[in-house]
């Protein structure tokens, strides 16, 4: 697989919503990867080959342009051979800007057609101006250009914006003390955030708390103590717990292999024969 980061922050509105943009493709053989939660959305565009996604009734075919993300747990991908993908990631805040709907009607599970949230002629314009483009300027022009033609509104509910940089910038991990400093109702927050975010603030804490933890460096029992400490969790328990849910294996477990820590500091995905020895 290779993976490579597109220069996004030379382009007004890409510097602004954009989390990255990636050029993402494999060699002649199909590859699997393991994709982890990290609370952003974005939009994939298939230049060639197919993507699929598990589901528990097997392995999905997504289109060719659709959204992904928000999900809640380890996802796995199929990459077709001679595959090739342009990826753009928003905060998920910053996308709702550009649709007409709540985001909480998003599924978490499986890619959603980028044909259900914009008109179909945006759709295939997107489409059509990646496949032409043979170089990085001229990529992010196009994806310039359709943030500018599909922007609804320019302003974000403040509420949202200040809870998001609390989560992910001062570590604030309790949903009522959120509430406190932007002075409503715990109720009122998690409905702000199902309208704009699409997960109740609960769950983005969590992943932010396990993204956190995924570039810890661990040496022993203390230390697994101490990252739950550090962390905010009541104990190592409840840390352990949380970690397994989404990343479906043990915290010691994904310490301890050498593979999955290289894969995942590359690029924040893993090869799935990575999982081969654990």
């Amino acid at each position: 697989m290779k993976f490579r980061l597109i220069n996004y922050k030379t382009k007004q509105l890409s510097a602004k919503y954009l989390t990255d943009v990636y050029d993402l493709s494999c060699g002649e053989k199909e590859f699997i990867y393991c994709c982890v939660p990290n609370g952003e959305l974005g939009i994939t565009v298939v230049l060639k080959g197919e993507c699929h996604i598990k589901t528990e009734d097997g392995w999905q075919k997504q289109s060719n342009v659709h959204l992904y993300g928000l999900i809640n747990k380890v996802q796995l991908l199929k990459m077709s051979p001679n595959y090739r993908e342009i990826s753009f990631g928003f905060y998920p805040h910053y996308l709702q800007l550009f649709l007409k709907d709540s985001l909480h009607s998003i599924n978490k599970t499986n890619g959603t057609d980028l044909l259900d949230l914009f008109k179909k002629d945006k759709v295939n314009k997107l489409y059509e101006n990646l496949s032409q483009c043979n170089n990085d300027e001229a990529l992010m022009n196009k994806i310039e250009e359709f943030l500018k033609d599909n922007i609804l509104i320019a302003e974000l509910d403040k509420r949202v914006l200040v809870a998001h940089h609390l989560i992910t910038n001062e570590n604030r991990y309790k949903v009522d003390d959120l509430s406190k400093f932007l002075n409503v109702t715990p109720t009122t927050l998690r409905n702000l955030f199902n309208q704009h975010v699409g997960i109740s603030p609960k769950d983005l804490i969590k992943i932010h708390r396990i993204k956190k933890a995924l570039n810890y460096q661990l040496t022993c029992e203390e230390s697994l103590t101490q990252m739950a400490y550090h962390l905010n969790y009541f104990d190592q328990a409840h840390f352990c717990k949380d970690f397994k849910d989404s990343i479906g294996i043990s915290p010691k477990q994904y310490f301890i292999n050498s593979q999955l820590s290289t894969d995942f500091s590359d690029f924040q995905h893993w090869r799935y024969d990575s999982f081969g020895n654990i």
